[in-house]
């Protein structure tokens, strides 16, 4: 063999050798590679935000760019204790127990408490991820010097009754790295609420980079605005719904930074709650406890007023939510869930119901959820009109983690999320109300409203096109058709479709008892 013959034999006996390594190592590190870093999720869960004043909200409105708008999201009891429950248990009311919102009356934190061990916050922890929760827990979660942490949070900071008012509260402040031995408890300080949940969120993302770096978080950030003040007496300085100082009137106590109080651009003078739909409706066609005198113009003077301070205290939330969010780096943005909703809706002078959230129309039940997505999925704005219900957050939060929950009364919106077609989704949403007793002992309830008194216990269920209600002890139901009338300002309780959907609630008041069937086959 020639010397060329010889050199180029030993060319290719190296290009085969330097061939086979490369292709090796390629082979080990398919075998070897990391897996893809799950998503950090930070959930915004508000109090007593209808849907109304989602339009005062710049940055929680621009979560839905790259981001997913449900528009048919519907809480399962529209009071606050029942309503968190469902969620982080992903059960409807009458499983889990909890049906009011004080714990002489069923409901409340003795009633919650044995669901601690079996929240998403318990999984999301096992799944590894650091857990975060702030603001408004549970009704009648005692706040004291031996406060209990529940099971699956590596951070607690949770303000007890005093929160309703934004500024004469307490705040626990455990971090179970730093305080693991303590149980530290902080004076407000005079500092709004909002402001100091933003200030301890910022505060959690800086700490899990530096108790956890490279793993996920889950932070939850749960403001007490825009509820009420309690207890509120008429006549007071201070405003039924106290927005942050800064934000109020220049004319007004204590002054703030505008003339007529910061409603997010437009001039608060030029919002009126009286152009909202079905303020002030004629109730002659409701049930006996809806039917109402009209407003009279004190009453529609103090609503004005009301609606405004609600905008007013949104517009902290936003900024909240806006500080927060930019807390976050260019790769942690990248690879973050955020969901944002609230825990039931409000009415002001709706069907003229003065102030609450105890009926099964809309503006009571039917609440934002939005959702921005990681950088890394699907871009665009997506909407879907697919029945969506606070059951379902607890699946979702453990699918984005990819934690495969357990069989509960919801499932996972995540597919819906992501914007994929999803078959035989469910076509009714299951609303429950048991009216609370006025007499339980105790703290007055902080959603205690003058209709509860009257009105009956009742389940409802509400389709793309319905909604149909059954009060316990009533033989004649409620009906409206929400295409044709969408402000549920004309009950037909003789309609022909009462009749099917009697069938489906029957179905779903028993869902998931045992015995019974399954919540989702229910609402099918």
């Amino acid at each position: 063999m020639s010397v060329t013959g010889h050199l180029r034999r030993g060319l290719a006996v190296v290009l085969a050798v330097v061939l086979a390594m490369t292709v090796a190592t390629q082979a080990g590190a398919g075998t070897t590679a990391a897996a893809p870093k799950r998503p950090n999720i930070i959930f915004f869960l508000v109090d007593d935000m209808s849907a109304d004043l989602l339009p005062y909200m710049d940055t929680v409105s621009g979560l839905a760019h790259d981001g997913t708008t449900f528009g048919s999201y519907y809480v399962s009891n529209s009071l606050c204790c029942p309503s968190r429950a469902s969620m982080f248990t992903g059960q409807f009311p009458h499983n889990t127990g909890v049906a009011t919102n004080k714990n002489s009356d069923g409901g409340g934190y003795a009633a919650f408490e044995r669901h601690e061990g079996r929240t998403y916050a318990a999984s999301l922890e096992a799944a590894g991820y650091r857990t975060g929760y702030l603001g408004k827990y549970i009704n009648e979660y005692p706040v004291g010097a031996d406060y209990k942490v529940p099971v699956g949070w590596d951070e607690w900071h949770v303000a007890a009754g005093g929160g309703y008012n934004e500024f004469k509260y307490q705040l626990t402040g455990y971090i179970k790295e730093e305080t693991a031995g303590e149980k530290p408890l902080d004076p407000s300080g005079g500092t709004y609420l909002v402001d100091e949940l933003g200030n301890r969120a910022v505060g959690f993302i800086e700490r899990s980079r530096e108790h956890a770096p490279g793993e996920p978080f889950f932070l939850q950030v749960s403001p007490f605005a825009p509820h009420s003040r309690v207890p509120f007496t008429a006549g007071e300085k201070e405003p039924r719904f106290p927005p942050a100082r800064r934000d109020r009137p220049k004319d007004r106590f204590p002054a703030g930074e505008f003339p007529h109080g910061d409603c997010g651009g437009p001039d608060c003078l030029d919002i009126d709650v009286t152009t909202t739909p079905a303020f002030n409706e004629d109730t002659a066609d409701k049930p006996s406890w809806v039917r109402r005198q009209p407003l009279g113009a004190p009453l529609v003077k103090e609503l004005r007023q009301d609606f405004r301070d609600r905008i007013r205290m949104v517009q902290s939330v936003d900024d909240m939510v806006e500080r927060v969010l930019g807390a976050l780096t260019a790769e942690e943005r990248r690879e973050t869930y955020v969901v944002f909703t609230s825990d039931n809706g409000f009415h002001l002078g709706q069907h003229r119901l003065v102030r609450g959230k105890s009926t099964a129309y809309d503006h009571d039940v039917r609440v934002p959820l939005l959702v921005k997505r990681p950088a890394a999925g699907r871009h665009g704005d997506l909407t879907t009109d697919a029945i969506a219900q606070n059951v379902d957050l607890y699946a979702t939060f453990l699918d984005m983690a990819g934690a495969a929950p357990d069989d509960r009364d919801g499932r996972s919106l995540l597919p819906l999320i992501q914007g994929h077609k999803v078959k035989d989704w469910r076509q009714a949403a299951l609303i429950e109300h048991t009216t609370p007793n006025p007499a339980a002992p105790g703290e007055p309830d902080p959603d205690g409203e003058e209709l509860q008194a009257g009105m009956p216990s009742y389940a409802a269920v509400r389709t793309a096109g319905d909604l149909y209600v059954e009060y316990d002890g009533v033989t004649t139901p409620e009906y409206y058709d929400t295409v044709a009338d969408p402000r549920q300002e004309s009950n037909d309780p003789g309609n022909a479709r009462t009749g099917e959907l009697g069938t489906m609630l029957d179905r779903l008041r028993g869902c998931g008892q045992p015995g019974a069937v399954d919540c989702w086959t229910a609402a099918s």
